[in-house]
């Protein structure tokens, strides 16, 4: 099936991003966005199987109490399992351009993380457009876009979660 929708790529802190809205709202409308767009087909959304590992709970809002963890976990399966969302089991393509942006990207204290890279890695190997993530630190340390050449040269661009030409609509009043 050909289709001319952006491919967007969530890594797990967009996920967190939108549950934790009420606890960190800074960045809940970035990650919103993204979200709905997704859900209203408008876009692609892609993210890797371990982000289900990585999203573990949903915080409170200042001064109240936690969810109880089944209904965190709900809320959380729902999100994660929704329809719009495609998870990506990982394979040995993802390992060899890990190993490749790990490489690339320096090891140590200040390098690309093992998890981002796998993240990234997914993105790659899905040959998404958009690779969307909260994770300044990692903006920072890549080039606007990374790729694999020459199996996979197609670049993805690093971004902080957005959609061109999306717009979420004023509540009615």
């Amino acid at each position: 099936m050909v289709t001319d929708r952006q491919r967007h790529y969530l890594d797990s802190g967009v996920f967190s991003g939108f549950l934790n809205g009420e606890a960190e709202p800074e960045n809940f409308h970035e990650c919103e966005n993204v979200i709905r767009a997704a859900e209203q087909k408008l876009i692609l959304a892609f993210t890797s199987a371990f982000t289900m590992a990585e999203v573990v709970y949903i915080k409170p809002r200042p001064g109240t109490e936690s969810l109880p963890i089944n209904v965190q976990e709900e809320i959380i399966s729902d999100l994660l399992n929704s329809t719009w969302l495609e998870r990506v089991a990982f394979e040995p393509d993802m390992a060899e351009i890990n190993r490749y942006l790990i490489r690339q990207y320096g090891e140590g204290k200040k390098g690309l993380k093992p998890y981002d890279s796998l993240h990234l890695a997914t993105a790659i190997r899905m040959q998404v457009d958009y690779f969307n993530t909260l994770d300044d630190a990692l903006i920072r340390l890549l080039p606007s876009s990374v790729s694999y050449p020459p199996r996979y040269p197609k670049p993805v661009i690093i971004q902080r979660p957005f959609v061109d030409n999306f717009q979420m609509g004023l509540p009615s009043l």
